[in-house]
């Protein structure tokens, strides 16, 4: 019996032991199969990002390598590492656009990635990346490593850097940096290595001594030849002055030096020097053979504004603008000196801004006309009742009379009265108005960036202006007098001339000048030439302009104010004859004093166009904009 409890123990011990270890079996195959589908997943994403390198596809290839780091960093870490360096390296050094792509779906695994961890570690490598490139920025400017002008391209990658961190594409800020720190060290690499003459054999590296003060070309080269033997060729048709100082130096050395103050070149064949002009060196086979023939086309600016920037900057003669394809033609020999050009040419040819000016020109008039005197007025619509019964007599007169003669008629308010048994009616009237405004101009213009656009309105009116000159004969004392008549001309209307200069943050800057003009009377004069008397009517014409600096935002409008004119005006009208009986007259006139005070106002209003559609909404006709909601008025700055 006990024997028997034993073996059943040990039976059940030994299912025990079993079914732990087919448990245990089971564990490690699920786990080895967790871990064999993220492995896979890995493989694939590092599969890709080496086909990407190999595309040259570098920002996909870093997402896709910095998705690796994240799922498991210690996953074929050094690997990893040395392609993500190379996909940075050769980003910063192709300066290749940013590619879009599309990530390829695929099956879910167990291995879980927090989309925000990727995404701040991200963030904080483009902060790091963006910081070192700054920093290296800052130092090479600050120590002035390097001159500003080689420095333009880095600053605009560098700017180009921080704008794409702004709008989070931190990949695109990442390559963009890492440009910049590959553009940086390329230019401190160039200029510690800087490619000087090629050695004329032995005879090139003897040093030379030479202590000369405004000597002639061709005795300091024969001087240099007495020195070292050296067999040199001068060109003929050269000549020119030397100034030097230098104490064992290499003989290329010093002729170069000597060229260079010549604007000549010299080169080493057989044995020999030969020293000639730019011209000449640019024509020779080996030169010619060595040029690369590059065709930049321009898309924005002006093809021949950036040629003369680039002849004044960088010195090339082989550089021609061919308005027909509208591109700029380049032969140069040296490789970096084309990347130059190419970069400067795309930092030039950059779209422009145009600045639609909206204006309106109003004159504001505060009058006040005083009307005094009779109108004598046969049948007249114009008396009015007075408030009381009058009985007016006569006969009538006109197509269609106001009045019946012999009728009582109710005259309105106003101060008039009629004379009875006459053939005419009398009118007394007191008129005053006060306050009128007046639309002057209205214009809209556009205009590119930086400028000059301008709005004439005018109207010419001619005057001649009559001149005498007498000449006496020296020897018979005979004068002679001539006459003779110039015509002159004044203009008259509304000169509009502004230039708009678009600032940071669509800020506008304007340059603008006003002037309106009005033609208040033309005045007959006497003018005597000579001993002939002439009659000329010449015109008098009152002007007010304006000259304004000023800079706006985008929309705001600007109201200029304050072109104050006085005028009083004195007229007549009455009876022909009659009025200009003594005393009599005034019976028969109506004089008419009127003094008016305008003030011309100036309201004008910037807005920026730098894209299609804003140019598309500025262009809609004005019947949709009145069917579009009205918002309220923005600010108003006022210049009085």
């Amino acid at each position: 019996m006990r024997d028997r409890c034993r073996r059943t123990t040990r039976r059940a011990l030994w299912c025990i032991f079993s079914v732990a270890l087919l448990l245990s079996f089971a564990g490690q195959a699920i786990c080895q199969t967790s871990n064999r589908a993220a492995t896979q997943q890995l493989d694939a994403w590092l599969r890709d990002a080496q086909t990407a390198i190999a595309q040259k596809e570098y920002a996909r290839a870093m997402e896709l390598l910095t998705m690796v780091q994240v799922a498991n960093p210690s996953y074929r870490s050094s690997q990893v590492k040395s392609l993500m360096d190379a996909a940075v390296r050769e980003a910063g050094k192709g300066g290749l656009p940013p590619t879009a792509y599309a990530t390829k779906e695929t099956a879910p695994v167990t291995v879980k990635v927090s989309q925000q961890d990727s995404l701040d570690i991200l963030i904080r490598e483009a902060e790091k990346v963006i910081l070192d490139a700054s920093n290296l920025l800052s130092k090479v400017r600050t120590q002035q490593l390097i001159s500003d002008f080689d420095l333009v391209e880095p600053t605009t990658t560098m700017k180009a850097s921080r704008d794409a961190f702004e709008k989070k594409q931190y990949t695109e800020a990442i390559r963009l940096a890492n440009k910049t720190r590959y553009q940086i060290e390329s230019l401190l690499q160039r200029k510690k290595t800087e490619e000087q003459p090629a050695p004329a054999s032995r005879i090139g590296s003897t040093p030379v001594t030479l202590n000369l003060n405004n000597a002639d070309l061709q005795q300091t080269l024969k001087l240099i030849y007495d020195l070292t033997g050296a067999n040199i060729i001068l060109s003929s048709g050269i000549s020119g002055r030397v100034t030097m100082n230098v104490r064992e130096i290499p003989l290329t050395q010093a002729l170069n030096l000597i060229c260079e103050a010549n604007h000549l070149k010299f080169v080493e064949e057989q044995g020999v020097i030969k020293i000639m002009t730019e011209e000449e060196y640019l024509q020779r086979p080996s030169v010619v053979q060595a040029m690369t023939r590059r065709v930049f086309p321009i898309l924005y600016g002006d093809g021949n504004s950036i040629v003369k920037a680039l002849k004044e900057t960088l010195r090339l003669d082989a550089i021609v603008y061919e308005p027909r394809s509208n591109s700029i033609i380049v032969d140069i020999a040296d490789e970096r000196l084309a990347q130059t050009v190419e970069n400067v040419i795309s930092t030039l040819d950059s779209p422009v801004s145009q600045v639609l000016i909206e204006a309106k020109i109003v004159e504001y008039s505060s009058s006040q006309d005083d009307i005094y005197g009779i109108d004598w007025l046969i049948n007249s619509n114009l008396i009015t009742v007075l408030g009381h019964k009058f009985t007016l007599t006569g006969p009538r007169f006109g197509v269609n009379p106001a009045f019946n003669p012999g009728v009582t008629t109710t005259l309105p308010s106003g101060f008039s009265f009629g004379v009875t048994g006459s053939t005419y009616n009398t009118l007394i009237s007191m008129l005053a108005t006060r306050g009128k405004v007046r639309l002057v101009q209205a214009p809209r213009i556009m205009c590119l960036n930086g400028t000059t656009a301008s709005i004439s309105v005018t109207q010419n009116y001619p005057y001649i202006i009559p001149t005498s000159s007498t000449i006496t004969d020296p020897v018979t004392g005979t004068q002679t007098t001539t006459q003779s008549i110039t015509v002159m001309e004044d203009s008259v209307g509304t000169d509009f001339i502004i230039t708009p200069i678009i600032q940071k943050n669509r800020n506008v800057y304007l340059n603008l000048s006003i002037s309106d003009s009005r033609l208040l009377e033309v005045r007959r004069l006497e003018a005597v030439a000579g001993n002939l008397s002439y009659m000329t009517e010449v015109p008098i014409i009152a002007d007010r302009a304006t000259d304004q600096n000023v800079v706006l935002f985008d929309g705001q409008t600007l109201v200029v104010g304050g072109m104050i004119q006085e005028r009083k005006e004195y007229r007549e009208s009455g009876v022909p004859l009659l009025r200009r009986i003594p005393f009599l007259g005034f019976l028969f006139k109506k004089p008419t004093h009127s003094a008016t005070q305008g003030e011309l106002i100036l309201f004008l209003t910037p807005r920026v166009i730098t894209t299609f559609q804003e140019g598309e909404e500025m262009s809609k006709p004005s019947r949709e904009k009145a069917e579009e909601p009205v918002e309220p008025p923005g600010n108003i700055y006022k210049l009085f």
